[in-house]
């Protein structure tokens, strides 16, 4: 896969995780303005969905990463947390890291909360937790962006 598909694919996932990320907004707008317990447990479970989907997008783009720059994809029972690890580190004759370690850490904390929606049922989710995750993505969103784009930048200019 030569440089430029892999930036198109990195691309075409980052404008769908600003898509989640746009409905994700809306969703916490409208649960300030609503005092239906239902529809408010809605939305709250909807927020977890579409947090769900921005982070699985960012891991998505490490993977094609991995796969195809790195040659390298880790396996086993951590291998969420281990190719996280993998994006914040330089690669000697690969590549640069693809995050800073703050980048990493603010992921490493949505990494796992994703865990907890994906086993969790909706009635479970705790939704204080739910809500401070969500405007935490929403806050850091522009500089895990920033990491990924000047990744990209690099990349389109022989300088992984």
């Amino acid at each position: 896969m030569t440089n430029l598909s892999i930036q198109d694919r990195i691309n075409q996932e980052l404008n769908k995780i600003l898509q989640a990320l746009q409905q994700l907004e809306i969703f916490l707008r409208e649960l300030s303005n609503q005092s239906d317990v239902m529809y408010q447990n809605a939305l709250i479970n909807s927020i977890a969905l579409n947090f769900h989907g921005v982070y699985t997008g960012i891991e998505r783009i490490f993977e094609v990463i991995a796969k195809k720059i790195d040659q390298r994809f880790p396996t086993g029972d951590k291998w969420h947390r281990d190719l996280l690890e993998q994006m914040s580190v330089d690669i000697p004759r690969v590549r640069k890291a693809v995050i800073t370690e703050e980048t990493r850490l603010i992921l490493d904390e949505l990494r796992r909360f994703r865990h907890l929606v994906r086993s969790a049922y909706s009635c479970q989710l705790d939704e204080e937790k739910v809500l401070i995750i969500a405007h935490q993505i929403v806050n850091s969103y522009q500089t895990i962006i920033n990491d990924i784009q000047l990744f990209c930048h690099n990349l389109s200019k022989g300088e992984t």
